[in-house]
């Protein structure tokens, strides 16, 4: 009984109408590859005009505003000045016996933090140069009236110059002499 059935169906499946079943099948599979392309170009058109229309409405609003953070939760300022000093006090023999220059020096710079931390790592080659530059001052230099001012133009051009070597930036923006005294 199984062979005559399959006997029959291996009739079936050789003669014209095994070729109409598959042309049947060919159209279906077709139609359906049909609908599921067309089914994606209709969603991707949607897709698009949804796009469209939301950047119309952001358009018609224009941009967004600046929301407000307040000062206490952002931290500091990172252009607040901030203070190194190069250490204890400078103290340096002037040329005429028996007289010295007691100074003291402190930086400011407006690098922010980045800048702060540099000039302390550099505190020592800082400190260096510093006392160079008053170890060559002469009593008639220590002793004039604007020898405070001359002073910190001078070490803030020479330690600059030194910052920029190592940092390619001028990092201290003010010296400030804290204590200066000739005996």
């Amino acid at each position: 009984m199984v062979q005559t059935i399959l006997a029959k169906l291996k009739v079936a499946l050789t003669g014209p109408f095994a070729i109409a079943i598959g042309m049947l099948l060919l159209v279906a599979v077709g139609g359906g590859i049909g609908y599921l392309v067309a089914n994606q170009m209709i969603k991707a058109e949607e897709v698009k005009k949804a796009e469209l229309k939301a950047a119309e409405e952001a358009a018609k609003r224009g941009p967004p505003k600046p929301q407000r953070v307040p000062l206490g939760e952002e931290g500091p300022s990172p252009f607040e000045p901030r203070y190194i000093t190069l250490g204890d006090e400078f103290i340096s023999n002037l040329p005429q016996r028996g007289r010295a220059l007691i100074v003291e020096v402190g930086l400011v710079t407006m690098k922010g933090e980045k800048g702060e931390k540099t000039l302390s790592d550099d505190r020592i080659p800082l400190r260096a140069l510093t006392m160079a530059i008053i170890s060559e001052m002469t009593v008639a230099q220590a002793t004039a009236e604007d020898a405070q001012s001359k002073l910190a133009e001078r070490l803030l051009k020479v330690l600059n110059a030194e910052m920029r070597k190592k940092t390619g930036a001028d990092l201290i923006d003010k010296i400030f002499i804290k204590r200066y005294y000739v005996q």
